[in-house]
């Protein structure tokens, strides 16, 4: 079954606790720390691999989760990573946080790699806490959460040629015609209702051959760039296409009008989809209708600018031109993306406010203190150590939060949310 959008729920494996052990030898009464670091939690990995065209396997297992890093030992014995987990996908999946929306990346070509959800950072043994004032702390750090949440996966098809036209305009019947592809074909619109690959052989020169990939796409219809006939997702596999076989119904009552409302629609989806190389079949001309409409059809659509090519997929007529126009097509788009050069890489600058600094917020049943740096702290915090949950009440003292949660009116049993912990205020006289 084909799937081209999916959407998995990963979880990133914790970082190990460091350990707060003590030395303990005979004849070494006071050996020091020597608890070690906790290990780092595995994460969540998308990776693209050839071969693959669907999004299935995610509908029947949507949940990826990666294990724990292991907790650090006595002897300052560092615990074990966690193991990584891995999403493996076709080439051309865009990764969006959901339900924002957000922008994680895209994975394009075989062997690409994208963090979907961070491993947590391994928490650090007592031995990093020694000084020479305190050289037996009992202090340690937990290790951090991994990252969780849902994530969507979005196909869009990497193909060399998308064919473009309305329903039942013989697009299926024609990818058949020129490859091994058996896509399913009917005498009705619709009949495919998800993109089908195939691949073709041309003739790349020495005497050599040339594998190319043609996608099937969904017949359009107007209203499509707002999504009318699923629209927005037949589109979005036409995004990527190198080139495009307009695939025009010569036996419809008005050949010229259908594809020229297949052209707007795609025009308003993407305004240079129709300035790649374009190359034009008009089907169905073994029926008497479309012949007798070729040449009306034929000079119509040369005024609009196209070299239209009779076709049938039935007898084989005009096959091999088809052929040769898309080698054509694609020797063009090459000597164009050659001139272009290769596409700069892309980098996401997003404004976070409390990346660095804090803020505290009053909601309906307490307060909660935001910034990255205090709910990293607060999460690596073990308050059931009293050596660890003083350092943390030193550490808001000493970035001004004691003040201003006191400020807006934290007294005994107020309830202080830092990240995902609960935490009761409480005076101490």
């Amino acid at each position: 079954m084909f799937a081209d959008r999916v959407r998995i729920h990963v979880t990133a494996g914790a970082g190990g606790d460091g350990s707060p052990s003590m030395r303990r030898e005979a004849h070494v009464p006071r050996g020091g720390p020597d608890g070690g670091d906790g290990g780092r939690g595995g994460s969540v990995i998308l990776v693209a691999e050839a071969g693959l065209t669907s999004l299935a396997a995610f509908r029947r297992s949507p949940h990826v989760k990666a294990t724990a890093g292991g907790r650090g030992a006595r002897r300052r014995a560092h615990g074990r990573d966690g193991i990584d987990a891995f999403v493996i996908v076709p080439p051309g999946t865009v990764a969006r946080r959901h339900p924002e929306g957000e922008l994680l990346g895209e994975v394009l070509a075989p062997g690409d790699r994208l963090v979907l959800a961070r491993g947590g950072r391994g928490g650090r043994g007592n031995v990093h806490f020694a000084t020479s004032t305190h050289q037996a702390p009992r202090h340690y750090e937990r290790g951090d959460p991994g990252e969780t949440g849902w994530v969507e996966l979005e196909l869009k098809l990497i193909a060399d040629i998308g064919f473009v036209g309305a329903p039942n305009a013989g697009k299926s019947t024609l990818l058949a015609a020129l490859t091994e592809a058996r896509p399913e074909v009917g005498a009705y619109p619709f009949t495919t209702t998800s993109p089908n690959l195939g691949v073709l052989a041309l003739e790349a020169g020495d005497d050599e051959e040339r594998g190319v990939v043609l996608a099937d796409v969904p017949g359009l219809i107007e209203g499509a760039h707002r999504g009318q006939g699923l629209g927005h997702e037949f589109l979005r596999h036409v995004e990527r296409c190198r080139v495009l076989l307009a695939v025009v119904n010569g036996a419809a009552d008005d050949p010229v009008a259908e594809w020229r409302a297949v052209a707007d629609e795609l025009r308003l989806h993407e305004p240079g989809l129709l300035e790649r190389p374009v190359r034009m079949a008009v089907t169905k001309q073994d029926l008497p209708e479309a012949r007798q409409a070729w040449p009306a059809v034929s000079t119509a659509l040369g005024a609009d600018g196209w070299e239209p090519i009779a076709v049938s997929a039935h007898d084989g007529t005009g096959l091999d031109d088809v052929r040769r126009a898309l080698a054509e097509a694609l020797a063009e788009a090459d000597a164009r993306a050659a001139e272009i050069g290769p596409e700069p890489a892309r980098r996401l600058h997003r404004f976070d406010p409390t990346a660095d600094g804090w803020e505290v917020i009053a909601e309906a049943d307490g307060l909660r203190v935001r910034g990255r740096g205090i709910e990293r702290t607060a999460a690596r915090t073990d308050f059931t150590n009293a050596e660890s949950r003083d350092r943390f009440q030193r550490r808001l003292e000493r970035l001004g939060i004691d003040a201003e949660l006191r400020r807006l009116g934290a007294r005994d049993g107020t309830l202080v949310r830092i990240g995902a912990l609960e935490l009761e205020w409480g005076d101490e006289s």
